[in-house]
C-alpha cells in the first residue's frame, strides 16, 4: 500500500534560471563595490575591502549559489568545475547553507544595523530574495532521490571549512565577521560552541532537505 505519494511540479524554465544567475551576480558585484568603496572611504586600501568581503559566510554562500545556478545554464559543459557544481549534493549543500544565511540574519543579525539606500537593497537581496529564489531553484533542479542521508557527512565539509577559515583568518588579522564567533569578545570556548551549534543546525536542516527532495523533487534531473 502506498501511504505517501510525491507531489509533482514542473522543472524550472531556463529563462528563470538565467534571470536568477544575473540577479545573483549583479547583487554580489554591487556588494563587492560597496565593500571596497567603504574600505577606501575609511582610509584603508581596496584590499582591505576584498578581505572583508571574503570573510562573510553570507557572501561566500551566495557566490556558491550563483556558481551552481550558472553551471546549470550550460548543461553541456564538461570541464570538472561545471560538472562538480551541477552535482545534486553541491546544490543541496548550497541550499542548506543559504537557508541558514537567511534564518541567522533575520533572527540574530538584522537588529544589529539599519541599512538604507543601496545597502538596504543589496542586504535584502542577499539575505531574503536570493535565498528564497535559490531554494526554489534547488527544489526544481535536483532530481527526486538524487540525495540521501548517507551524503550528509560529506556536506558538513562546507560549514566546517568556513569555520576553520574564519577562525584562522581571525587569528591572523584580529577580525571576525560575526559577533557570535568573535573570539576576541567571547573567547574560544563560547565562539566554538556557537559554531558547533550552527553545524548541528546544518545537519538537521540537511536531513530535512532530503525529506523535501523525496516529496517534491522533479522525477528527473534537467538535461
Amino acid at each position: 500500500m502506498v501511504l505517501f505519494k510525491p507531489l509533482s511540479f514542473p522543472l524550472m524554465p531556463r529563462p528563470l534560471i538565467a534571470l536568477l544567475a544575473v540577479l545573483a551576480w549583479l547583487t554580489l558585484g554591487t556588494q563587492f563595490y560597496i565593500s571596497v568603496s567603504n574600505a577606501i572611504a575609511d582610509g584603508h586600501g581596496p584590499w582591505h575591502g576584498v578581505v572583508q568581503y571574503l570573510g562573510y559566510f553570507t557572501l561566500i554562500t551566495n557566490i556558491l549559489c550563483a556558481s551552481v545556478v550558472t553551471a546549470h545554464l550550460f548543461p553541456s559543459a564538461t570541464d570538472p568545475t561545471a560538472r562538480f557544481l551541477r552535482r545534486a549534493g553541491v546544490a543541496t549543500t548550497a541550499a542548506t547553507a543559504i537557508i541558514i544565511v537567511g534564518v541567522v540574519y533575520h533572527f540574530v543579525l538584522a537588529a544589529t544595523w539599519n541599512p538604507t539606500g543601496l545597502d538596504l537593497a543589496v542586504d535584502t537581496m542577499l539575505h531574503y530574495v536570493l535565498p528564497v529564489a535559490f531554494v526554489v531553484f534547488w527544489a526544481r533542479t535536483v532530481g527526486r532521490g538524487e540525495v540521501a542521508f548517507k551524503d550528509i557527512p560529506g556536506w558538513i565539509g562546507y560549514p566546517l571549512g568556513y569555520a576553520i577559515y574564519v577562525f584562522a583568518r581571525g587569528a591572523m588579522i584580529s577580525d571576525y565577521p560575526y559577533p557570535f564567533i568573535n573570539v576576541a569578545a567571547l573567547g574560544y570556548g563560547l565562539a566554538l560552541r556557537n559554531a558547533v551549534g550552527i553545524a548541528l543546525v546544518f545537519i538537521v536542516l540537511a536531513a530535512l532537505m532530503i525529506v523535501v527532495n523525496r516529496a517534491i523533487g522533479p522525477a528527473r534531473a534537467p538535461k
